[in-house]
């Protein structure tokens, strides 16, 4: 049923507009800068509405109130709770005036069927309200008493029906007052503005006080605003102050950088509205009015940043009061704007590799078969920060650990500080061939961003040094650097296993050729 009235609703023309978007145009006609022609204006367009039965709220509402994460049920207000929406003769739900009959709402007509001022309710609920006033002392009803925020959108609904209704009086419903704290405290959120979007979609208006919080205070308050917003700490005649905060050099993309508190004063004695403008690299804080208090209050909001490129980076948050009267230079409409500027530098991660082209973490330096106190020549090797020239962090070598053979091998490598991107730290590794065998060492390199905030590590890089000693003899089979009789004997052993040992002619096979190449070697000594 619900969707079928989705359908009807777009076969006569209506479009659906974005969240808490009205339509390109809706506001052009409200053009006055004081309250008495503000009203009339907003009277005039708040009654060019379509106006809905009674009856017809039993479907509207099952959409309007719909449950987000269950489209077969409706949010109920006050109590928040989520039950099926099809409409069941007010078993399950009824249909609650926030504004009741008895306080001034006809019999009939827009007033008593108006889709902004009904609301899908609990029986119970909606009977134990009855047509009690909204407030907080005994005898009246708080909106907020069952743990949800409703008093900011029943104060809103007070301030819509007043306006398109004039013959209604505020004071039967509750304290303008009280109703100018609620919606100040409970400014308008996603659930609000999507339920203004879709009664808008059922019956043509929007509720203007969720659309511009900033209205209400010119029509409803009591006195021009002498309400001031600056930057906490500082003060300026005219409201007019500003701020400027260096992020200062940080790896990282500019949305990877802490969020920063922005702190703000608020004085006088009305309550304000004001919005805050992000520009540049600032990511926008809300996309919503906030609200401050009456009297003096601090404020504070979470500033965070956003783009993913590296360098330089900035951009402003700037404080809008949103007032329309003023009790002067500096107060409400005449409070100037607060700026907050920010800098900084976005770097990239240093990369550390063992080769200079491609990321390398592991190599491996073999000097092969060397004969004993044969001279092995030096390897060379090196640590890279391939990480690109611009904007990237200085590469760290932070320790190094060689286990295996090192009384065979050794190396200058050592922890280093600021290898810069596109270089390398160099080092060497000898081999020692004064002793026989197969020998192996393995340095475990632990490299790290440069000491920034942001910084990335440990990484670890592994470089393996091997190498093997053999005896200049060919003859001496066992290699223990002489020629005895049980090199035969080991010879014999080689030529059975058929392993390398047994090439004593040098052909890479292993016949009986190579016993008469060994008696031969034999002979000629070392």
């Amino acid at each position: 049923m619900k969707r079928n009235v989705a359908f009807v609703c777009l076969a006569c023309g209506l479009a659906t507009t974005a969240l808490a978007d009205p339509p390109v145009g809706y506001y052009n006609s409200i053009t006055g800068t004081n309250a008495m022609t503000i009203q009339a204006q907003l009277n005039t367009l708040l009654n060019s509405a379509i106006t809905r039965s009674y009856s017809d709220a039993t479907i509207y509402l099952q959409d309007i109130d719909e449950d987000p994460n269950n489209l077969a049920n409706v949010i109920l207000v006050y109590n928040g709770a989520s039950v099926a929406s099809i409409w069941n003769s007010g078993v399950t739900w009824n249909r609650e005036h926030t504004w009741p009959k008895s306080l001034g709402v006809g019999d009939s007509g827009p007033d008593y069927s108006d889709l902004h001022q009904l609301h899908a309710c609990n029986p119970g609920i909606n009977s134990s309200r009855g047509n009690k006033q909204f407030g907080t002392f005994p005898g009246q009803f708080d909106p907020n008493q069952y743990g949800f925020n409703y008093r900011g959108r029943m104060a809103r609904m007070a301030f819509y029906m007043k306006t398109r209704y004039p013959y209604l009086v505020m004071s039967q419903l509750g304290s303008q007052a009280q109703f100018i704290d609620w919606h100040i405290a409970e400014m308008p959120g996603d659930v609000d503005n999507n339920r203004n979007d879709r009664v808008y979609n059922a019956q043509q208006n929007r509720n203007a006080f969720a659309d511009h919080p900033e209205w209400v205070w010119v029509l409803f308050g009591d006195a021009p605003s002498d309400a001031q917003i600056t930057l906490a700490g500082l003060s300026d005649p005219g409201g007019m102050t500003s701020q400027s905060i260096d992020l200062g050099l940080r790896i990282g993309a500019p949305s990877e950088f802490p969020a920063v508190s922005v702190d703000l004063d608020k004085t006088g004695a009305a309550p304000t509205t004001y919005r805050l403008v992000s520009s540049g690299d600032v990511a926008e804080v809300s996309q919503y009015q906030f609200g401050a208090a009456r009297n003096a209050q601090s404020l504070s909001h979470s500033v965070s940043f956003t783009g993913s490129s590296f360098g330089p980076f900035s951009g402003t948050l700037t404080v809008d009061t949103t007032e329309l009267t003023t009790a002067g230079t500096g107060f409400g409409s005449g409070d100037g704007d607060d700026a907050v500027t920010f800098s900084g530098t976005a770097i990239d991660h240093a990369l550390a590799s063992l080769d200079d082209l491609t990321t390398a973490s592991a190599i491996t330096i073999d000097f092969g078969t060397l004969e004993l106190g044969e001279n092995a020549t030096p390897a060379e090797f090196s640590v890279w920060n391939i990480a690109p020239e611009l904007f990237s962090a200085n590469l760290d070598i932070d320790s190094v650990s060689i286990t295996g053979d090192t009384g065979v091998f050794s190396t200058d490598l050592a922890a280093q500080a600021g290898i810069l991107p596109g270089t390398a730290a160099d080092f060497s590794v000898q081999f020692d061939t004064q002793a026989l065998g197969g020998f192996e060492a393995v340095a475990v390199i632990q490299v790290s961003d440069e000491d920034l905030p942001g910084a990335g590590g440990p990484v670890m890089l592994t470089v393996t040094f091997r190498g093997a000693v053999v005896s200049p003899c060919t003859a001496d089979t066992n290699g223990d650097g002489m020629l005895t009789p049980a090199d035969f004997t080991a010879w014999i052993a080689a030529f059975n296993a058929q392993s390398p040992a047994c090439d004593q002619n040098g052909d890479s096979l292993c016949t009986p050729a190579d016993f008469t190449a060994w008696i031969a070697n034999f002979n000629l000594g070392c």
